[in-house]
């Protein structure tokens, strides 16, 4: 009958358990910690708090960018396991191959 749609001008919102586990991962304390620092905005309907996903994700990108002249990270950034990688790509290559040799090499020496 109503074929009317209108678009939602915000975007999509999330719940706070949501912006923890799926896009922060992180603890949903460090979610309020972020808003009572005002680095996440919030969104009140009534009891609910819920967050836009456009801003959780500004959270995401700016958690750790390296500055890029030196190469170092900025003191403004944050640092933190919303965006931090855990390895470098080629330190992740080379443990793989290491292991990956390390048990062809105990494969070997058992069917031997």
């Amino acid at each position: 009958m109503h074929d009317i749609q209108i678009p939602d001008p915000l975007g999509r919102f999330i719940t706070r358990l949501e912006a923890a586990r799926i896009y922060l991962r992180c603890h949903v304390a460090t979610v309020d910690r972020y808003v009572a620092e005002g680095l996440l905005p919030k969104c009140k309907f009534g009891r609910k708090t819920l967050f836009l996903v456009a801003d959780v994700l500004k959270l995401v990108i700016r958690a750790d960018v390296p500055d890029m002249v030196s190469g170092a990270p900025s003191g403004s950034t944050r640092r933190g396991r919303a965006c931090s990688q855990l390895l470098p790509a080629a330190l992740e290559t080379l443990i793989f191959f290491a292991i990956a040799i390390a048990l062809l090499t105990i494969f070997i020496m058992l069917h031997h």
